[in-house]
Parts: structure tokens; C-alpha cells; sequence
């Protein structure tokens, strides 16, 4: 039975070649005029980036969105980065860093990847005493020798669960009962929390514990000192993010003691965010950082698909969905309105569940429809809280040929968090490049790169994480292959993925993308008249993938 599985794979790689070289790229004839970009003005602003890890959110989304501002992004060479568990190259990344900070205008640092070597590396908080003093000095050195650089920082509250590792791993589950009844103990002081909690540290190793604790405890010290650098002048923005969690635990211990040290000195306010997430915060100092160049704070309309979605809390998430909104758009910059019609774009929120009708679904599709045939700029945030993707409205807007293409922004990957700080980044800056300069071939640049960032998400979030991802899983599954360290399969599961994904790209290009004309501010009408696609996992498991579409638009006459 293996034996003719195997054989069924390799005959679906075979296939997979074949379809991969005849899709990967593909156009269709228009009566229209290809626009030409070679007029473009170069970027003028750079911001150094040393990112959480080498994953495509921490860096490519960085450098896709960036574009829209016309500001250029110089991050560290590859091979000083992260590589999955292989930790960062930290003292090379800190001498790179010391140089190329003398030819930025603003920085945007992860600690975690200082200190550590990646966020991975932070899980088992790899990094000694030394590092972190190398690196608050390193920061500190960095801006007396470039005061005109402005400093954005991030560290991350560490996850709610023990790093993963072969001691930890028995243990895991335990631990994270342990931390959250520590939470509930200290908050209600239950006798029944209180006896089950004597009854768990007996049953678990103490050096599990310590090393828990002593990991929780040196990332709120590094925090408190990031806070002390921002006071000084030193660090222009702080953001200290939160990584995996739930309502209770002890990571919100640390972040509740943060908030109370930030709220007792007022010279803070509005340089200081404690927020969750990881993965999309150097995205949202990016569109912070946008936001005060334009001084433009972007008014935001907030709709939820319907009246429960905004109170629901997600997997890994603290708080609700509203909560997180609210957090989110402060980091950038913005601002929320109750005005539809003043908004510079809306963020539609839908969360799906397995109790979500089909009634509303169609309701949902159909007032996101509305909203693009109606020219509105729309960021749609798409999830479902247990990460299936029939629960979602992309497929359900294809299928009703909603112009999804003149979407202002896409998000439905990974946490609540990462998806709607993405989609507002994208949001904001998509709806800033249009304001800030108005020639056509400006106007004409921002749409290709929105377009390009857009399409990624689409291909990303839904075709590969709700499509490709669980059929690939279930066939590693059968062949006893590990999902999360592919090792010696990498590259024929890469290949695969690459030649099922440029399949799903086809589909969507022909079915949706080239169809819809979109209006655009100068009143031209343009439309994609080329798409073509690259993709990969970057790291060896099929968790993520690196997706990079390149788009040529045409245009078809002004608008009657």
C-alpha cells in the first residue's frame, strides 16, 4: 500500500513539473497600452530593518509595503540571518548594524533577533546577560553617533507555552496549565485554582519551571529597560509585542506589570505600545513611521461582518477582536471614524466559526461586493477561528465575481493579529501613497505594488494556508514524512507546492483578477494584462511560504 502511495506521489511530481513550467507565468491579449515605470522616482527614505527572523512577513512584507511609500528597506545580509532553528550570526548582525544605521533615516530593531538570534531562538531565550547588555548598548552607541536616525524598537513577551524541545516536551501541556491557573491564582485567589496548582509543581520538574519563569522574567527586564532608553530620547518608538497566549497565563502577568510601569509616567503616552502579536509589528511601525512623514492620520471606518465578531476571542489571542482593532490602528497612527463617507478606507472584519450560517456568509459576501462595486477602498480581514477555510469569504467573493482586485488590502493569515495589522499597514499606506503625490505615474506605481502585495496575499492566505497546505499535509502524513523538518524531501515538496500554487494562481488570474477594470484616481480605468508568479517555503517545514508576484497593468481609457 506505501509502495503504490509513493508511486501515486511521484507521478504527482512528474505532473507537477510540467504544469509548473506551463503556469508560471501567463497573460492574456488586451486591446490596451502596457504601462512602462521607468520614469518612477528612486527612493529618498531608508529605513534599516533588523527583523524578528528571516521569515517572508518579518522581511518581504516589510519591503513590499514599503514600496508604496517609495521608501527603500536595507536589511542584513542572509546568511547573518536566522535559518528555522538555526539561530542568527548575533554579534556579525550587531557589527552590520553599527554600519549600515550611518546611511538610514529611521530603524526598525527586534531585540529578540539581537539578543537571541530570532524569535525561535528567543522561545529557549538563548541569549546570555552579555547579549542583552551588548545590545542596549549597541542601540544606545548607535543613536549618539546618529541622533537625525530615528529609533523604533520591539521586543516580544515570550508565548504562553514552554520552548519546544525534547526536555519540554512531556511537559508542555502541564506547563501551560501551570501558567495559566499562576495567573488565575494571583488574580482570584480560588482554593480550587490553589490546590490544583500545589498538585502540578509536583508533578513537574523544577528546572521546567525555573527556566520558565527565568525566561519571562529576563524579557520584562529588557522591556523595562527599552522603556527607560524611550524616556531618554533615546528610542523614538517602542512596541513590546506578545507572542502566542491566551486570557490567562503568566506572559500577561508581565504585560499588565508594563502597562502600570508605562501608565505611571505620562511623557510616554503614544511612544510606548504593549500589544499582542509578533510577526506584523515591524509592518505596523512601518506604517507608523509613514504616517508622521505624511503627518496624515489616516481616518479609519470599522465594519464587522456582523454584531458578534467583535467580541469574539480568537486562538492565541488575550482579548477580542475589537480590543485588538483598537490596539492595532493606534500603532499606526490612526484614527477611528463613524463616518463612512470621511474615511480614507474601510477595514471589514469577518470572523468565521462552525457556527456561521450560510445565510450569513452570503449576507457578509454580499455587502463586501457591494462595497468594491461601489469604489469604496476596502481592507478585508478574513479568518475563522478554527482556521478552516470554508468559514471564509474569499472563495464565496470569486464565486460571485466580486472585483477582489480592487480590494485596498487582504489578510486572513495566521493569528487575529498578524491579519488585521497587516490589512490596516497595507490599508494605510496603499490609501497614503494616493494622497501624498497625485501625477499618473505615481498614482499608476502605488496600484501595480498594491496589486502585487494583494495577489501574494490571496495566493498566501487562502489558496496556499486554507488549500495546498492541509493536502500536502495529509500526504507527508501517509509517507511518515515530517511536516515540520522535511529535510531530505525539501525539494521535491517545494517543487510541488510551487507547481500546485502556479495551478491555483491560473485559476484565479483567469476566473477573477484580469476581468475587473479599476477606476482610478487620474479616472483612467487599468487592469492586469500579465501576472507572473515565484514561490517557495523558505524555511524546511510547510508551515509559511515566500510568494512574489510580478504584475504588468495596462490601461484602458478613461472612465465615461
Amino acid at each position: 500500500m506505501l509502495q503504490r502511495l509513493v508511486l501515486c506521489l511521484a507521478l504527482i511530481f512528474i505532473l507537477a513539473e510540467t504544469a509548473f513550467n506551463l503556469y508560471t507565468e501567463f497573460s492574456l491579449q488586451h486591446s490596451a497600452k502596457t504601462v512602462q515605470f521607468d520614469s518612477v522616482a528612486k527612493p529618498s527614505f531608508t529605513i534599516v530593518l533588523i527583523p524578528l527572523d528571516s521569515r517572508p512577513p518579518c522581511i518581504q512584507f516589510v519591503e513590499k509595503l514599503a514600496a508604496l511609500a517609495n521608501i527603500s528597506i536595507l536589511t542584513p545580509p542572509l546568511e547573518l540571518l536566522d535559518n528555522y532553528q538555526t539561530p542568527a550570526k548575533i554579534v556579525e548582525l550587531r557589527t552590520w548594524l553599527r554600519q549600515a544605521f550611518q546611511g538610514a533615516n529611521a530603524a526598525i530593531i527586534s531585540t529578540d533577533m539581537l539578543i537571541h538570534g530570532g524569535l525561535i531562538a528567543s522561545r529557549s531565550s538563548r541569549g546570555t546577560q552579555k547579549d542583552i547588555a551588548d545590545t542596549l548598548t549597541l542601540l544606545e552607541e548607535c543613536h549618539q553617533a546618529n541622533p537625525s536616525v530615528e529609533l523604533y524598537v520591539f521586543n516580544i513577551i515570550p508565548r504562553l507555552l514552554t520552548a519546544d524541545s525534547n526536555a519540554n516536551a512531556p511537559y508542555q501541556l502541564d506547563m501551560q496549565k501551570y501558567s495559566v491557573l499562576k495567573d488565575k491564582v494571583l488574580t482570584f485567589e480560588n482554593p480550587n485554582d490553589i490546590a490544583e496548582l500545589k498538585l502540578l509543581e509536583k508533578s513537574i520538574p523544577i528546572d521546567v519551571i525555573d527556566n520558565y519563569l527565568k525566561r519571562n522574567q529576563k524579557s520584562a527586564e529588557v522591556s523595562i529597560e527599552l522603556i527607560k532608553m524611550t524616556e531618554k530620547g533615546i528610542i523614538s518608538g517602542l512596541i513590546i509585542g506578545q507572542d502566542d497566549c491566551q486570557p490567562f497565563g503568566l506572559p500577561n502577568i508581565i504585560k499588565r506589570q508594563l502597562e502600570y510601569f508605562v501608565d505611571k509616567h505620562s511623557n510616554l503616552s503614544g511612544k510606548v505600545y504593549i500589544t499582542r502579536g509578533t510577526d506584523e509589528v515591524a509592518l505596523t511601525l512601518l506604517g507608523r513611521i509613514v504616517t508622521k512623514l505624511t503627518n496624515h492620520k489616516p481616518q479609519i471606518f470599522v465594519q464587522y461582518s456582523d454584531a458578534d465578531t467583535a467580541k469574539i476571542i480568537m486562538p492565541y489571542m488575550p482579548h477580542s477582536v475589537a480590543k485588538t482593532v483598537e490596539e492595532k490602528i493606534g500603532i499606526i497612527g490612526g484614527k477611528q471614524t463613524f463616518d463612512r463617507d470621511k474615511a480614507d478606507f474601510i477595514l471589514f472584519v469577518h470572523i468565521g466559526t462552525a457556527q456561521t450560517s450560510s445565510a450569513l456568509l452570503a449576507n457578509a459576501t454580499q455587502q463586501v461586493k457591494h462595497l468594491l462595486d461601489s469604489n469604496h477602498k476596502v481592507a478585508l480581514v478574513d479568518l475563522s477561528n478554527r482556521f478552516d477555510g470554508r468559514d471564509t469569504l474569499l472563495p464565496l467573493l470569486i464565486n460571485k465575481d466580486a472585483p477582489i482586485i480592487r480590494l485596498a488590502a487582504y489578510a486572513g493569515w495566521n493569528t487575529t493579529s498578524n491579519s488585521i495589522g497587516s490589512a490596516l499597514t497595507e490599508g494605510t499606506l496603499f490609501t497614503q501613497a494616493l494622497h501624498v503625490n497625485t501625477s499618473s505615474p505615481h498614482v499608476l506605481a502605488v496600484y501595480k505594488n498594491n496589486i502585487e502585495f494583494l495577489t501574494a496575499r490571496f495566493l498566501d492566505d487562502w489558496f496556499y494556508e486554507k488549500d495546498i497546505q492541509p493536502y500536502i499535509a495529509a500526504i507527508l502524513q501517509r509517507l511518515n514524512v515530517d511536516k515540520n523538518n522535511l529535510d531530505s524531501k525539501y525539494y521535491s515538496v517545494n517543487r510541488l507546492v510551487q507547481t500546485l500554487l502556479s495551478g491555483r494562481a491560473y485559476r484565479l488570474y483567469h476566473q477573477s483578477l484580469y476581468s475587473h477594470p479599476i477606476l482610478i484616481e487620474s479616472g483612467e480605468r487599468i487592469l492586469i494584462s500579465n501576472f507572473h508568479i515565484n514561490a517557495c517555503l523558505p524555511w524546511s517545514r510547510i508551515f509559511e511560504i515566500r510568494i512574489s508576484p510580478t504584475v504588468s497593468i495596462a490601461t484602458i481609457g478613461e472612465h465615461n
